[in-house]
């Protein structure tokens, strides 16, 4: 069964208790509650380990090209998740916009039908293209580099931390779990009616059900219930 290790509660409750109508003087209550709603979310959204578990990507550098029509070489190679590096040969012509380069590189990505390459996605947003894995876990990876003299493309992209750009492996820390579970004890203590209390303890209940979750929580269990690897 999952469990939060002491240091990652104490970590929590400081975020918790900066909220004042949460700082009770029962705390070892209120790490009992953290550790609860720590394991239920991880559960609800199938991770293996608490908060380790990440997917991987690779981020271009910020202001990256949007128009790469008038590049001379189009290669690209990529690994995902530990996989075969493949060329990606991407279409030139046309691609004067971020949306259009991330989804071209995208369907490039996806016509290799394999594995994790089938389900990656490649999105542009902010002046930066971020390319994911689908999986979470050390497993998880996300590999971009130009070969020599064939470096045009990822350079002008600047993807790749050879021109910028920044990889994050499925096994880094994931601050947003801890940031759902702090929701989750937040609208916990909201639903029971604590609002101004300080001083009082609070009876246990048991597991979180429908009224009790955060939209928000809910919306991120949503869109973060992937394949793990």
């Amino acid at each position: 069964m999952i469990s939060l290790s002491a240091s990652k509660i104490a970590e929590i409750l400081a975020k918790v208790q900066l909220n004042p109508e949460i700082l009770t003087d029962n705390q070892a209550f209120i790490e009992q509650r953290i550790d609860s709603a720590g394991q239920w979310l991880a559960n609800a959204v199938g991770l293996r380990r608490y908060p380790e578990l990440v997917q991987a990507y690779s981020k271009s550098k910020t202001g990256a090209s949007t128009d790469i029509t008038g590049l001379s070489t189009n290669e690209l190679q990529i690994s995902i998740d530990g996989d075969s590096w493949y060329t990606l040969e991407v279409t030139l012509a046309g691609a004067n916009t971020g949306a259009l380069i991330a989804a071209e590189i995208q369907a490039q990505i996806r016509a290799i039908d394999s594995g994790s390459y089938k389900f990656a996605t490649v999105v542009f947003a902010d002046t930066v293209y971020t390319i994911t894995s689908p999986t979470y876990g050390e497993g998880s990876i996300v590999t971009v580099y130009g070969e020599p003299d064939q470096e045009e493309l990822a350079q002008d992209l600047g993807l790749s931390p050879n021109y910028g750009g920044t990889e994050v492996d499925g096994g880094e820390f994931l601050p947003l779990y801890d940031d759902m579970t702090v929701r989750l004890m937040q609208h916990w203590f909201n639903q029971i009616g604590v609002e101004g209390m300080k001083s009082h303890s609070l009876q246990g209940s048991g597991s979180y059900t429908e009224h009790e979750i955060d939209p928000v929580v809910a919306r991120f269990i949503v869109d973060n219930r992937r394949i793990i690897r």
